[in-house]
Parts: structure tokens; sequence; C-alpha cells
């Protein structure tokens, strides 16, 4: 999962970069080719996640872990829906027609992103960890 991590947080700089740079049809196209890229990896993590690590957390022995993949999904549990609203959204049609708007998006998207994966490697990882070690078994946590 955090090579996964990785993975989307690479694609999703490059997007980053792209986004302020759409003036034409080739521009958009190569950034929706990303947005393909991407969804190919999130929608599959985030759906591991989102079903198998914060149940985990939310159902755990421990009070403060329980409180931990609680808060976690309440905050986090959205994304998917969101990603999959701005990829449907925005085709290369709709980057060309708006491309300072598709830009805003893209940015408050990948802030989320990531803010969701640095919490989850600082501390929803490490925590799956120590539920799988006492005996849980987790298929999403390497």
């Amino acid at each position: 999962m955090k090579r996964q991590h990785q993975s989307i947080i690479d694609k999703a700089a490059v997007l980053g970069g792209l986004c302020g740079l759409i003036r034409t049809r080739d521009d958009a196209l190569e950034a929706r080719g990303l947005i393909t890229e991407i969804d190919l990896e999130l929608v599959h993590h985030l759906t591991i996640e989102d079903a198998e690590l914060y149940p985990l957390l939310m159902n755990a022995r421990d009070e403060g872990v329980r409180i931990l993949g609680t808060e976690a999904a309440e905050g986090n549990g959205g994304l998917l829906i969101i990603w999959i609203r701005f990829r449907d959204h925005w085709t290369a049609q709709a980057m060309l027609a708006d491309p300072l708007r598709f830009a805003a998006a893209t940015e408050v998207l990948m802030r989320a992103l990531s803010m969701r994966v640095e919490m989850e490697e600082d501390s929803l990882y490490p925590a799956a960890e120590a539920v799988a070690r006492l005996g849980t078994r987790i298929a999403v946590v390497p």
C-alpha cells in the first residue's frame, strides 16, 4: 500500500504541474491521460482502505485505535466519491473550457489526497500493523 501511495502521489504531482499549463487540446489530453493513470490505482487503493483498513481499526480492541480509525474514516471516507466526481467531470473538453477552475479543483483534490496519505503512513498503517501483530490479519498492510 505504501508503494501505491508513492506511485499515486508521483502521478498527482505531475498532474498538478500540468494543470496550470492547459492551453491546447494536446495539453488537456495529456492531463486526462494522467487522470486515467491515477484512477487505475487510486480507486482500487481507496476501496481497499475504506473496506478493510478503516474497519479493522474501528473494531480494534484498543480504544485509542478505535477512535483513530473512526476519526480517519469520518474525515477521509468521502475521498473516493470526490475523486470519481472529479474524474468524471474533468474531460479534456471541460479542461479547455475552464482551465483555471480545473487547476483550482486539481490543487484542492491533490492537497486532500496528500494529507490522507501522510496521515495514513504516520498513524493508521502503524496502528494497523500493531493490530495485525496482536493476531488480527490484514491484507492491506505490507
